[in-house]
């Protein structure tokens, strides 16, 4: 019995330990700029994100192609989904800004 009580506490510690993604582009534009949302994309990919069954383009989103800041988080809900599926079903979220004017 000690040995499924360490195993179960062994697998929620280490779910409890992961760290959400971020990873952030920013084209054209300084960290401290002002700036405004213009879009938010769902995506959805498989196998922790090594399949993902669309690209988007980030013309389809913003205007000024010379001056953008792309920021891709991991939520709390899609690591939460990602838990769930054991990493088959990996959600992300795109947020999509431009120069605030």
């Amino acid at each position: 019995m000690k040995k499924i009580y360490m195993c179960v506490l062994g697998i929620g510690a280490m779910m409890m330990l992961q760290s959400c993604y971020v990873q952030t582009l920013s084209v054209g534009m300084n960290e401290g700029d002002p700036v405004k949302q213009v879009a938010v994309v769902k995506n959805h990919q498989f196998i922790d994100g090594l399949v993902e069954p669309r690209y988007d383009k980030v013309e389809n989103y913003v205007e000024d192609t010379q001056h953008f800041k792309v920021t891709t988080k991991q939520t709390f809900m899609d690591g939460f989904l990602s838990g769930i599926t054991f990493g088959i079903y990996t959600p992300s979220t795109t947020y999509y800004y431009q120069p605030a004017e």
